[in-house]
């Protein structure tokens, strides 16, 4: 009974491991396969010059040609490849089978630590940078993040430079959406705040206020008022300041964990283990650029360690991301000095006093508006009398022309045909005359309505430097409860 249980077993195991052979060969033909079509269709779809499809086309066949002789090479690792096989399969969660060893190759053992969760020790000895991500990254994306200690999990992220690695935004990405708890919350907080704390101040700040303030209402200073750049600036400041405590009390209200890992951490983990191992190293990394050379992408094939971004542009990246609410409140708590700081300049703009007097344009000119009103409009109206006066000459022209009439009339004692001319000057009298008086008429009725419509303009204008006046004390006098309120949130 016992004997037949383990021939049994041994049958039973025996059939897993063929099947995961056919399933390791049925994969690798299928990979050839594809390259071979992708080849075919970059060729179909080759354009330019006869030069440049020549050259492309002798590239493209070179790549092939050297990558079938990479492939007949990397035939000599078979036992690694189908440790890569089975890997991805424990990432789609479809093998059951035994995970094959091979000496010196750390994948093995992390596959073994993962699939029966414990802690990578054996793969920690052989590479502990890889199998530290492969066994962080895995554990979030299929379980036993219990085994992951938080020693383990702050090698993983270390210190932040100016660039971020690809795997290490997956850790990133795990921890913030609260895959390993508050402890990885606080350890992806801890690192962007010191990376935050050690750049340029001003430039740190400037790009936070831009961020955190796109959302502000723009304000306009009422028209017509001139120098009005100190107004304009306070009256900004101060609605500035109030949409970046709205999107810092947005941001850190958000807070929930993740459904699910994000796509990046799957992603990372399949570069990882197809990276290969230490002895497979140089020639699959040779054989993914031969694969970009003929499929035609002519990029730099990623790699899991490879840049995924500058990291404060991810930082300020995460702050916007409404879509993942624990990232943005973790991205805001990294740049709180930065916010902080800039709301205290935001506030320091937002009290500049409200001019005493502003010089305000009309149509006949500047006038001075203080507190109680308009200063004085002599000037304007001086305007308006100097645009209604008219010219004398049309009366000169009448008396000249009314003297000579009377002249020709003495004449007509002499005799009657001075008569004529006499008509004549009184003709061209009277009618200078009227003329002048219909212009004088004019000016007077547009010097009233210059009068009246200066009135008019000049109340809109105080009326208009009144309600700005209200507006700035408005948002002056919210300035301390604002400072307050981002600081209890973000000290």
């Amino acid at each position: 009974m016992s004997d037949g249980w383990y021939t049994y077993n041994g049958q039973i195991r025996r059939i897993r491991e063929l099947r995961d052979d056919i399933d390791y060969v049925s994969s690798s033909l299928a990979s050839a396969r594809s390259s071979q079509r992708r080849l075919h269709a970059e060729l179909s779809k080759v354009q330019g010059s006869l030069e440049q499809r020549l050259d492309r086309l002798s590239a493209a066949f070179d790549a092939f040609v050297e990558i079938s002789d990479l492939r007949v090479t990397l035939g000599l690792f078979d036992e690694q490849a189908r440790i890569r096989h089975v890997a991805r399969r424990v990432l789609d969660g479809l093998t059951d089978g035994e995970v094959p060893d091979v000496d010196g190759y750390w994948l093995a053992p992390a596959l073994v630590a993962l699939t029966d969760p414990a802690p990578p020790v054996t793969a920690l000895a052989l590479d502990p940078r890889r199998a530290t991500v492969f066994h962080v990254l895995g554990t979030g994306l299929l379980g036993g993040r219990e085994t992951v200690s938080a020693a383990l999990l702050a090698d993983a992220l270390p210190a932040l430079g100016p660039t971020l690695a690809t795997h290490r935004r997956a850790v990133w990405t795990l921890a913030a959406d609260g895959f390993f708890g508050d402890a990885g919350r606080e350890l992806v907080r801890r690192r962007g705040a010191e990376f935050v704390g050690g750049l340029d101040s001003d430039a740190a700040v400037d790009a936070i206020t831009e961020l955190g303030t796109a959302r502000a209402e723009p304000t306009a200073v009422p028209k017509g008022i001139e120098d009005a750049a100190d107004l304009s600036a306070a009256l900004d400041a101060g609605a500035r300041l109030a949409a970046l405590r709205a999107w810092v009390d947005d941001a850190l209200g958000g807070h929930r964990d993740e459904p699910a890992p994000d796509p990046s951490v799957r992603r990372c983990l399949e570069l990882l283990i197809d990276e290969g191992s230490p002895d497979e190293l140089p020639l699959l990394a040779r054989e993914r650029e031969l694969r970009a050379v003929i499929e035609g992408d002519g990029g730099t094939p990623a790699t899991w360690d490879g840049p995924a971004g500058e990291t404060l542009a991810t930082i300020h990246a995460d702050a916007a991301d409404a879509e993942h609410p624990a990232r943005r409140a973790l991205a805001v708590r990294m740049c709180a000095p930065h916010v902080l700081a800039a709301a205290e300049r935001l506030a320091e703009t937002a009290r500049r006093p409200f001019p005493a007097r502003v010089r305000a344009r009309t149509r006949q000119g500047t006038v001075t508006i203080a507190a109680r009103g308009v200063e004085s409009l002599d000037a304007a109206r001086r305007r308006i009398e100097l645009a209604a006066r008219v010219s004398e000459q049309r009366r000169y022209t009448a008396y000249g022309a009314a003297g000579v009439a009377a002249v020709f009339l003495v004449l007509t004692v002499v005799g009657w045909a001075w008569v004529l001319g006499a008509v004549a000057a009184l003709g061209v009298a009277g009618y200078q005359w009227r003329t002048d008086s219909r212009e004088r008429a004019d000016a007077i009725a547009r010097a009233e309505k210059a009068r009246t419509a200066l009135a008019a303009e000049v109340d809109e204008r105080v009326a208009a430097v009144a309600e700005c006046r209200s507006a700035l004390a408005e948002r002056q006098s919210t300035v301390d409860e604002h400072l307050g309120a981002l600081r209890s949130a973000l000290g």
